[in-house]
């Protein structure tokens, strides 16, 4: 990752350094922006899990793509819904068995974030799955 996106310490101006590079010809850093803007947003919750921090960024990547895909900052608010209710891991094994995350793994992989899909963190981590459908 380039050190110009790399010293950004606020979400939100991972936004506008990625907007900014866009327009200035750079799209490559405008998505290492993006993907940076993910890690902070996950890194700002406490988890108990390597599992967790996953499935978290996970979820931010899917606002991400949906924003990206809407042309307009989009919240998951399903998802965090199910969060809220259920927990990490078992939110993001309810929208795995729902195929709604489908929707937005080409734009994953647009993003360079495909390794941040609910499926990869599935795959990453199946024992943590399995723990908690027990």
């Amino acid at each position: 990752m380039n050190e110009l996106v790399t010293r950004i310490k606020d979400p939100q101006l991972c936004y506008v350094f990625a907007r900014n590079a866009k327009r200035n010809g750079h799209p490559e850093l405008a998505l290492q922006a993006y993907r940076h803007a993910v890690n902070l947003r996950a890194g700002q919750h406490e988890v108990d899990s390597q599992a967790e921090a996953a499935a978290l960024r996970a979820i931010y990547a899917y606002e991400e793509a949906l924003s990206y895909s809407r042309g307009k900052r989009t919240r998951a608010t399903g998802t965090w819904q199910l969060v809220n209710r259920h927990g990490l891991l078992p939110a993001l094994r309810k929208r795995l068995q729902s195929r709604n995350g489908e929707d937005v793994q080409q734009v994953l992989v647009e993003l360079g974030m495909e390794d941040y899909s609910f499926s990869a963190v599935h795959e990453a981590y199946p024992e943590a799955f399995e723990a908690r459908a027990a």
